[in-house]
């Protein structure tokens, strides 16, 4: 960045009088400013209206020999000051909006004379204190919860003035950068970083003119598309368990011990038995529970036996079945 630089072009013409019987008149000259402030008006700035940092009026003042001085207000670029005496002139000059903020000041001291017909005033000095005020806002729903932000200001010679730790709301995606600054041009970076990775920022340019605020809004768009994201898809669900069960012996006699062991047939390859939860059921009532193997003496007649069969897995239950006979 340049520094945004108003300059006054003072024209000083020498008008002596044409008569040169008069030692006054041959004492005394007519100044002729003229203000020139292109630059000025060409300036921009964070949210300022041009207005705001548009001349609207001059005030001029000087200091001559003999005591001699002058004071004047204008609009105009040109303005001509008659009977000034030839000397040494300290001038001073300043601009303001039409607010009547005071832009900028100059000061340069000229000798006027027959010899010297112009000179030079260039307002370079910015006046006074002003404030920054900008919104940092971003989207919500494309950081993580350790969104953080870095806000860099710079002054028009690269130094870094230091400005207070923004403090993030983050259920909001905003925050404040905010400082009292000296008049002049700055430059605001900003840096948005989300699981440490930078994916957004914004740099942009910040006018202070004296007693007012330059704010603001800056939204952070995070409009990288990601090449080399990959998911990887795990399935927690399962087919319902089926297994087999086995009697032993396969032919009880009467009074009989009779012991049941049950397979599982379709277990994936990271389960085993010791992974599943298996009851039993005879006629429907439970009648022994996480085991996989039973054992009992069943009453004579044909019974019916249950086995249900679950693991933590969403639809994983499943179930098996083997009627037993026992002799009278």
């Amino acid at each position: 960045m340049k520094y945004l630089r108003l300059s006054v072009v003072v024209l000083l013409l020498m008008m002596l009088c044409a008569s040169c019987d008069s030692e006054a008149s041959s004492s005394s000259s007519t100044l002729v400013l003229n203000l020139a402030s292109n630059q000025f008006v060409r300036a921009r700035s964070l949210t300022l209206s041009s207005s705001e940092l548009a001349i609207d009026r001059y005030h001029i003042t000087g200091q001559g020999p003999n005591d001699q001085s002058f004071a004047l207000d204008s609009s105009e670029e040109t303005i001509s000051i008659g009977n000034l005496g030839i000397g040494s002139w300290n001038l001073h000059a300043k601009a303001f909006n039409a607010q009547d903020i005071c832009l900028a000041s100059g000061d340069m001291t000229a000798f006027l004379s027959k010899a010297t017909s112009s000179a030079t005033l260039h307002l370079t000095d910015l006046v006074g204190t002003g404030s920054l005020k900008a919104t940092i806002t971003w989207n919500i729903e494309q950081v993580s919860t350790d969104v953080s932000i870095e806000a860099t200001l710079l002054d028009q010679s690269g130094n870094t003035i230091v400005l207070p730790s923004p403090v993030l709301d983050t259920v909001n995606g905003s925050t404040i950068v905010q400082a009292e600054l000296a008049s002049g041009s700055y430059l605001l970076q900003l840096k948005l970083y989300s699981q440490g990775i930078l994916v957004s920022g914004a740099a942009q340019a910040v006018r202070i003119i004296d007693t007012a605020t330059s704010d603001g809004l800056i939204d952070l768009v995070i409009g990288d598309l990601s090449t080399t994201f990959s998911v990887l898809l795990i399935n927690d669900t399962m087919l319902p368990i089926e297994g087999t069960i086995a009697s032993s012996p396969e032919n009880p006699g009467a009074g009989q011990n009779v012991e049941l062991t049950y397979t599982p047939t379709n277990l994936p390859a990271d389960l085993s038995v010791e992974d599943l939860k298996i009851d039993w059921y005879c006629e429907g009532e439970l009648v022994a529970e996480d085991s996989a193997v039973l054992s009992s003496i069943p009453a004579a007649g044909t019974h019916r036996y249950d086995v249900i069969v679950s693991h933590e897995r969403l639809g994983s239950l499943g179930s098996s079945t083997l009627l037993v006979t026992m002799p009278y």
